[in-house]
């Protein structure tokens, strides 16, 4: 039987987060997840679309469909993120050109189940890209997509912005004559991209072949710093050399993207790693220790006198009670260490390169007396204590699930020995 589909973050936090399309397909291409950006975008609600097969998006349906996910699906798995374009047709069989970013899906036990893509309308854009490079009335074409989408455009001749579209003056906070009056058009550009903008725009003025599309970071004239993708391609106007780039703000793109990276592999209570990206640091600590014959530690610790809590003052004042137990456990450490939840009232700290026991001890015990001061909840003061087991690579086990099992045991035993202890495997 295949294992039902889980998504690694709450669709209400994502929904939240996400101002473009996301959909969640299952493994027989079944949408399992659509948003309201995808409704926007595709037409189709979500109780129209979920249920659908995913080719219901594609102009040569089902065949075009398999086909993309059949050259997609090993660079999803293996890169773990892939991005690539196509036109999908929508609700009312308008065209629309998208860029989708695709992360697979798998479920608690690790078996992959499906595919979760988020995309962007970028239709005008290709568009724009489709005139210029069919030399069929450029500027003009240009200019009427830039009208219907926040596609800024300008052009360079020696080294100097000569035009500068409206949605380009909007990006920048610059009027036309303001951008014109620049010295130079790398005063567009961020500092940390300045000589790279410079050398791409020297390669193409001297004809040389490489990709015009890329990303960058520009500075607006109030000095904020926006993420944008450029494409830049090279032109004459009247004998004279130019180049004409086409910029769109990706900025909110990028961080609905790095949103959903961090929901993925982060508690969203505490913020603190996750069971998925604690154990991918636990196995490359075991990789690097044991290529330099390092070592390190775990601590597994499981809170005492926590349901009290819970029964007493309910699930909120619960939930602050482990926002601040979090924010300890971050003290008690160094930024080179992992600090995650694994679920309930149960942490696990990561220690790298401990390589005494001594080291492991002298955490456990500053963890032990942090959480033992009071916490202020509902009004008065709670106290809470934890119970540790220490288990240490490479004396307690050579791989995740020998030293998770010894530092396991090692917690309960302390745990049936008393409250605010630790304890190392016999």
């Amino acid at each position: 039987m295949q294992p039902s589909l889980k998504l690694p973050f709450s669709p209400d936090i994502l929904l939240d987060a996400l101002i473009e399309s996301i959909i969640c397909i299952d493994l027989q291409s079944r949408i399992v997840f659509w948003s309201k950006g995808a409704e926007r975008i595709y037409e189709y609600t979500a109780e129209e679309a979920i249920g659908q097969h995913y080719a219901m998006l594609f102009p040569g349906g089902a065949a075009e469909e398999a086909e993309t996910l059949r050259t997609q699906a090993p660079a999803i798995l293996s890169k773990q993120r892939s991005v690539f374009e196509g036109w999908r047709v929508t609700k009312s069989g308008r065209r629309v050109y998208v860029r989708v970013s695709a992360l697979p899906l798998f479920d608690p036990e690790g078996g992959h189940v499906g595919f979760v893509g988020h995309a962007v309308d970028i239709t005008a854009q290709k568009q724009a890209e489709e005139a210029l490079q069919s030399g069929r009335a450029r500027m003009e074409a240009l200019l009427d997509a830039q009208s219907r989408a926040d596609i800024g455009l300008f052009v360079i001749e020696e080294g100097r912005v000569v035009f500068a579209n409206d949605a380009l003056c909007r990006l920048f906070g610059y009027t036309e004559e303001e951008v014109k009056a620049l010295p130079s058009y790398l005063e567009l550009a961020h500092p940390v991209d300045r000589e790279r903008v410079a050398q791409n725009h020297q390669r193409r003025l001297q004809g040389e072949q490489f990709p015009n599309r890329y990303d960058i970071a520009i500075v607006t004239k109030s000095g904020q710093r926006r993420e944008v993708e450029i494409t830049a391609s090279p032109i004459v106007t009247e004998g004279r050399p130019g180049v004409l780039v086409v910029a769109v703000d990706n900025t909110e793109r990028k961080q609905a993207e790095a949103r959903v990276q961090y929901l993925a592999l982060h508690d969203p209570l505490t913020g603190l790693a996750n069971r998925v990206l604690f154990f991918d640091r636990l196995e490359a600590a075991i990789a690097a220790s044991h290529r330099r014959g390092g070592a390190f530690a775990l601590l597994y610790l499981d809170l005492d006198d926590f349901k009290p809590i819970n029964d007493t003052h309910g699930h909120e004042a619960g939930d602050l009670a482990l926002r601040s137990v979090a924010e300890r456990l971050r003290d008690c450490v160094r930024e080179s260490d992992t600090v995650a939840r694994l679920g309930g009232d149960e942490f696990i700290l990561l220690l790298n390169d401990a390589l005494e026991e001594s080291a492991a001890v002298t955490v456990a015990e500053k963890v032990i007396a942090s959480l033992t001061r009071p916490l202020p909840i509902a009004g008065g003061e709670q106290r809470l204590g934890c119970s540790i087991g220490i288990a240490l690579y490479p004396r307690d086990g050579e791989d995740a699930d020998s030293l998770m099992r010894h530092a396991d045991a090692a917690m309960y035993g302390a745990k049936r020995l008393g409250k605010n202890r630790y304890l190392m495997p016999k």
